[in-house]
């Protein structure tokens, strides 16, 4: 059941009031983020990050790439790219402000002599900020960080010139879908709850063109913590060259369920690529597919992770699993520290 009721006996952390916020968190963080201005006008901008907190970089680099032709690169890394230095600007996003990977990096930029900005909600990256006189904006803490995406994809995207417009026709889409996909909404008329049941049993495999794969990618992630179940990302036409292989000649594969996230205005490669794909797959399992709706890019980008994050977290609730905790990451972060 996907009732009410049956999301507060299994929601114990309140997972489902962050994912309702994420309209009013992009809107918040967009206002942070107009404070600091537009840092990253005519530079090179690289966007550092891990996990819930990169996938906001990795989502405005795609966007802005295929909406602008802008070149933001998003690194998931301990190290920078060897080109990046003088001149260049530096976003490190870590909600903690303590991810390792991230403070490295971070490190590394300021040895390069590159401009930098941190985004966080307090910890040793904000230390770092304000024991070099460098600029951060401070988002509110004491959530997951993978429930701040709406303040950091928020705040990122005011650094960058003339986004206003585009962010805030992508809140009010949000606003609008989120009505619909609410807990109280019921499973006849509720997108998220049906494809939850769909999914359930199977191990999902989310499929995106080259804009859509970090949308993909967040769908994975939060199936991982939200619903506690392996998934995975893919990308199209790329996988049509080796993936497809393994679902014509797997026999396992019924028990995986493709996801193909689609838009509009996919080019007519793409889509003849994917509707072919889509057919192949019948085959051999049902197939998902969720279409984009929205006035513009961003607004269908964000709506459609927007989707995810719901799906997600009704799965859990089918699961019977608290959708918030993630002890296993702890124990790992735990591991690393003593080798530091």
């Amino acid at each position: 059941m996907l009732d009410e009721a049956s999301v507060r006996r299994v929601d114990k952390s309140g997972a489902a009031a962050h994912v309702a916020s994420l309209p009013d968190q992009v809107v918040r963080g967009f206002q942070l983020g107009l404070k600091l201005g537009p840092l990253a006008a005519r530079r090179r901008v690289v966007v550092l990050g891990m996990g819930g907190s990169g996938i906001a970089g990795a989502v405005l680099a795609s966007w802005l790439a295929a909406e602008r032709g802008a070149m933001v690169a998003s690194v998931n890394d301990a190290r920078l790219p060897p080109w990046v230095g003088e001149g260049d600007l530096v976003v490190a996003i870590s909600y903690s402000g303590n991810t390792l990977e991230t403070l490295a990096a971070t490190r590394d930029a300021m040895r390069r002599g590159t401009d930098l900005v941190g985004l966080t909600s307090g910890g040793t990256l904000r230390d770092l900020c304000d024991g070099h006189g460098l600029p951060s904006l401070l988002i509110p803490p004491g959530l997951m960080p993978r429930s701040a995406f709406g303040y950091m994809f928020g705040g990122l995207a005011a650094l960058f010139p003339e986004t206003t417009a585009d962010v805030r026709t992508a809140a009010e889409a949000l606003r609008v879908k989120g009505t619909k996909l609410a807990p109280g909404v019921p499973e006849a008329k509720n997108a998220a709850k049906k494809l939850a049941q769909r999914v359930k049993g199977r191990t999902p495999i989310i499929y995106g063109t080259p804009t859509y794969a970090p949308v993909a990618r967040r769908w994975q992630t939060e199936f991982n913590e939200y619903a506690k179940v392996l998934a995975w990302a893919s990308v199209l036409p790329e996988a049509d060259h080796n993936e497809l292989v393994g679902w014509a000649e797997d026999p396992s594969a019924k028990r995986f369920a493709p996801i193909f996230l689609r838009d509009p205005g996919e080019i007519e490669e793409h889509r003849a690529m994917l509707d072919a794909t889509r057919e192949l797959m019948k085959g051999k399992t049902k197939v998902e597919e969720v279409r984009a709706e929205g006035p513009t890019l961003l607004a269908r980008m964000l709506t459609t992770l927007q989707l995810g994050d719901w799906t997600s977290f009704y799965l859990a609730v089918l699961r019977k699993v608290d959708p918030t905790p993630v002890a296993v990451i702890g124990k790992l972060k735990a591991q690393l520290a003593k080798h530091r």
